[in-house]
């Protein structure tokens, strides 16, 4: 059932937009990161930084109903952001859960590295 916004947010976003193959989502997160190397001068001030090895690593989880993928595997990530990183996203973790009193679980992590397809 779609939800109605009520407030004064002209630009609020409220559940996940789009579905992910194969699964359900209950939740997704995306987080951009990049290794720096710091040039300080004599006096230990920060002159330079150089940033390198840019990615946006995904974590989704959800209940299965026909996800297939493995690791190593390229995957579109649905409502996951790139923050603007050219590259494919490759599945680097990936497990179910199942329990007695609760659907069958999926998560998976996925990397998006800068210029990589």
């Amino acid at each position: 059932m779609a939800a109605t916004i009520i407030g004064t947010g002209a630009n609020l976003a409220f559940g996940i937009a789009s579905a992910q193959t194969g699964m359900v989502i209950k939740s997704i997160s995306s987080a951009a990161s990049a290794d720096s190397v710091e040039l300080k001068n004599k006096s230990g001030d920060v002159t330079a930084v150089v940033f390198r090895n840019k990615k946006v690593t995904h974590s989704v989880t959800g209940a299965y109903t026909s996800f297939s993928s493995s690791v190593g595997a390229v995957i579109t990530v649905a409502n996951g952001s790139s923050f603007d990183l050219a590259g494919a996203a490759y599945v680097t973790e990936f497990s179910r859960n199942r329990s007695a009193d609760n659907f069958e679980e999926i998560s998976f992590t996925a990397v998006r590295y800068d210029g990589i397809s």
